[in-house]
């Protein structure tokens, strides 16, 4: 099942530090908007420099990367590092 999480107060500096910290962990966010797919692992997101939020969207977990991480534990570390530049995730 796909999972997907909205984020808000992401600024453009936010976003930028954000893209910058999840291309640690192989997430590559290029440009405000696009779908990742990488080892494994694949999600959609929109980020909106107006309202200042950004919204990942279906997130699936496939080989190899399902052998560490789940769906769930993608948005968490993606959360982690939203908290951890300023930003909230939306309930």
């Amino acid at each position: 099942m796909a999972k997907s999480a909205q984020y808000s107060g992401i600024s453009p500096e936010i976003y930028n530090n954000l893209r910058s910290k999840l291309s640690g962990f192989g997430i590559n966010l290029a440009g405000n908007n696009g779908r990742i797919s990488e080892k494994g692992v694949s999600a959609e997101y929109n980020y909106d420099e107006a309202t200042q939020t950004l919204a990942v969207n279906n997130v699936n977990v496939g080989f190899p990367a399902s052998m560490m991480y789940s769906p769930d534990k993608i948005l968490q570390k993606i959360g982690e590092e939203v908290k951890n530049a300023g930003g909230n995730q939306l309930a």
